[in-house]
């Protein structure tokens, strides 16, 4: 498994790896395009497959075996796992910052271009998170359950040591341009642009407490 800071336009783990893990990815991806490109809705399974791929897409395998171990956590969900008081599984929630919902409504508005790196792009851009279920409450009644943009349904939870997107990702129309730049020695890299503490808010895609998968 190859894990690296990645470049503009990647996630975290590549699917292009010859891991089995990477192959079963790129399976399960284009397994997606085709139902988009077909027009077929959302379903339980394009959901599960898009689980699974997001979790691939940041730690490298399609599922978590604890909570305490995800590294993509709120700081006050960081406090609650760390305390480890009896039932604390109840009060932290796993979220999709980007909904599965809206990953395959995207795939579904670029069918007739979508290709397998833009649909992994799609998928990893956002990488889950771990946060509280007040915050999630929060969240609902601003209006951000699943609408508006990450950075709006996210905006007053606080969170550090990484940004909302994957480490590294930029938009599309950035992303040439910056990365130019950084093999230039023009900028930082992006992951040292997108560190540090920030402030979020998201839509929540709830786990029982096994694990993330």
């Amino acid at each position: 498994m190859n894990l690296m800071a990645p470049l503009p336009g990647q996630t975290r783990y590549s699917i292009h790896h010859k891991s089995l893990d990477a192959r079963k990815a790129r399976i399960l991806i284009r397994a997606l395009i085709d139902c988009a490109k077909a027009g077929i809705k959302p379903s339980f399974s394009t959901t599960q497959m898009l689980r699974g791929l997001s979790l691939y897409l940041e730690g490298g395998t399609f599922s978590n075996k604890s909570w305490r171990l995800y590294h993509r956590a709120s700081d006050a969900a960081r406090l609650i796992v760390a305390a480890g008081e009896k039932g604390w599984k109840t009060r932290v929630t796993f979220e999709h910052v980007r909904p599965l919902s809206k990953m395959y409504q995207m795939f579904l508005d670029e069918r007739k271009t979508l290709n397998l790196d833009r649909a992994a792009y799609i998928i990893g851009e956002y990488p889950p998170i771990l946060i509280t279920v007040e915050e999630e409450h929060r969240m609902a009644k601003r209006g951000f359950s699943v609408e508006g943009k990450p950075e709006q349904r996210y905006a007053g939870i606080r969170f550090s040591g990484f940004s909302l997107r994957s480490d590294g990702t930029l938009p599309r129309e950035r992303g040439v341009e910056e990365e130019n730049n950084r093999q230039q020695g023009n900028v930082p890299s992006c992951s040292a642009l997108d560190a540090g503490p920030g402030v979020i808010e998201g839509h929540a895609m709830r786990q029982n407490g096994e694990g993330l998968s």
